[in-house]
């Protein structure tokens, strides 16, 4: 992937959204030869943080299908590169569940084979390749659409905290699951799948889906925790100097937590909504209890931001008072300063008068007794100010 970015000349990396919107990237041909250059799509930390938030999409590598069938007795997998090497399976009531898991969207012909084995919309076909869509559940005729923002530390490669999209479309017995990069973040899923641990293989496929997306909402706390020991860093910073490159860093953060508002808060509504879900009857009435738990982190999720936001708030008026305090102390010293040179700048003025007749000028010690006046007048002035501090 091929970044092209801007810094200041800090400890993190900056920049915004690009146009046409998030992951775009731009194609340009050269002798028969197709190069993309890719731009960083999404925000980062502050100056004096060490994570960045990051985007990563790679169109060069391949798509990899990784597919799941399972019940209470058994399950099989494979990993395949097309769609018809996939082995055809009954998506009826009493067929096994069959989990798709699409590494890659960049391959619009795949994702259009993928729709058109499993009757999926062409609109939602679009929402899939589109990276920067908003997160959002569509309820269709007999099926389940899901598109949330998966935000993980990548502790292993880069340690940035990437931000990726990831799309579900579910329908009895069926769940397809689209991702931008390969990733092992539901590896606890699959091996309790293969291994046959816990309700995942005694129940139908919306608990599956319920597994999934509380693995994405557990990140979500992962990284604010790492977000709030950053904050934390910042109010240590703030107590002990005063520099600019901190507001920049308390600024930065801040985006963040907007920007993370703004891809979280919307899965509260979708979790109601999901509870609430009687059309499809995808939905078992035994997974509210399980989405109910998961509407409880979201919650959580979305109160630590209003938090850190609040916090970062109160950081930036402390921020603002110390520097107003700074520069009082500057006024008060210059301020002093004058207040000194004021009688002093009158003797000298008095004495620096061109009349012929001054008696003090032809006296013989009259310029070191005018000299010792006027020391002994700013020392009684400064112990005047020191004592009223």
């Amino acid at each position: 992937m091929v970044k092209n970015f801007t810094g200041r000349k800090t400890s993190f990396i900056p920049f915004r959204r690009t146009k046409p919107g998030i992951g775009a990237a731009n194609h340009t041909t050269t002798n028969g030869r197709s190069t993309v250059t890719r731009h960083l799509t999404q925000y980062a930390f502050g100056a004096c943080l060490s994570g960045t938030l990051v985007h990563f999409s790679d169109p060069t590598s391949p798509v990899q299908l990784n597919v799941f069938t399972y019940d209470e007795n058994s399950y099989t997998e494979g990993k395949y590169k097309k769609v018809d090497e996939i082995p055809n399976s009954s998506l009826t009531s009493a067929a096994p569940m069959l989990w798709i898991d699409v590494d890659g969207v960049h391959q619009r012909d795949i994702i259009a084979q993928i729709g058109n084995r499993y009757d999926i919309h062409a609109l939602v076909q679009t929402d899939i390749t589109t990276t920067e869509q908003r997160t959002k559940l569509d309820v269709l005729d007999d099926a389940l659409f899901l598109v949330c923002k998966l935000i993980f530390r990548d502790i292993g490669r880069t340690g940035h905290t990437v931000i990726e999209q990831i799309s579900f479309y579910f329908k009895e017995n069926l769940l397809i699951t689209f991702q931008e990069t390969p990733k092992d973040l539901f590896d606890s899923i699959k091996n309790r799948i293969r291994q046959g641990k816990g309700r995942i293989r005694r129940s139908k496929i919306d608990y599956l889906f319920y597994s999934l997306v509380d693995v994405i909402v557990d990140h979500y706390m992962d990284v604010l925790d790492t977000m709030g020991t950053k904050v934390e860093s910042i109010d240590n910073q703030l107590m002990k100097t005063l520099k600019r490159d901190t507001l920049e860093s308390i600024y930065d953060m801040k985006r963040d937590m907007l920007y993370l508002r703004a891809i979280i808060s919307p899965l509260k509504e979708i979790i109601i909504k999901l509870q609430k879900e009687e059309e499809t009857q995808i939905m078992q009435e035994s997974t509210n209890i399980y989405l109910k738990d998961l509407f409880d982190h979201v919650v959580q999720v979305n109160d630590s931001i209003d938090t850190y936001r609040e916090m970062l708030a109160s950081f930036i008026d402390f921020y603002m008072m110390l520097n107003s305090n700074a520069m009082n102390e500057v006024v008060k010293t210059l301020t002093i300063i004058s207040t000194i040179f004021i009688p002093l700048t009158f003797i000298s003025g008095v004495y620096g008068m061109n009349f012929d007749i001054m008696p003090e000028l032809r006296y013989k010690y009259g310029y070191y007794i005018v000299l010792t006046v006027m020391a002994s007048l700013a020392m009684f002035m400064l112990a005047c100010f020191k004592r009223k501090r």
